[in-house]
């Protein structure tokens, strides 16, 4: 009961912060994310990632890269930017739908341990997730 047939639940306990303008991918994200047992927190935009880092720190962040005035890589500057007891050493993993113009190099080399293209993958990004967060 209340379970997914199927769908391991290896996220049980982990803490997600998603931060994705669009409201579909927003939606498939929880949707995954709560049914592989992980805590999810949604929120439309970088700042209001910034706004939940200040009252809590996930256990990772999964951040698209093109969302409107401030976009993934703003974010993660300014995630990084933080002390590490208040989230600045978040595991980070970077979506998107287009290819980055530097490429995946360029989106690891800001600050995300991962990358992750769209359409997402539900069985990749449990398993990018669970990475992530076992590396932290």
């Amino acid at each position: 009961m209340g379970r997914t047939a199927g769908v391991p639940r290896d996220l049980v306990g982990v803490h997600v912060l998603v931060v994705d303008d669009d409201p579909g991918a927003r939606d498939l994200l929880r949707s995954v994310l709560r049914c592989s047992g992980a805590l999810v927190t949604v929120v439309t935009s970088a700042p209001d990632a910034l706004r939940i880092l200040e009252r809590v720190t996930p256990d990772a962040l999964l951040a698209d890269i093109s969302m409107p005035v401030h976009d993934g890589y703003w974010l993660i500057q300014s995630v990084r930017a933080l002390p590490k007891e208040r989230g600045g050493a978040i595991p980070a993993i970077a979506m998107t739908g287009h290819s980055p113009q530097q490429g995946p190099e360029r989106t690891l080399a800001s600050g995300f341990q991962a990358y992750l293209r769209k359409p997402i993958d539900p069985w990749e990004l449990r398993r990018a997730i669970a990475a992530v967060v076992r590396r932290s």
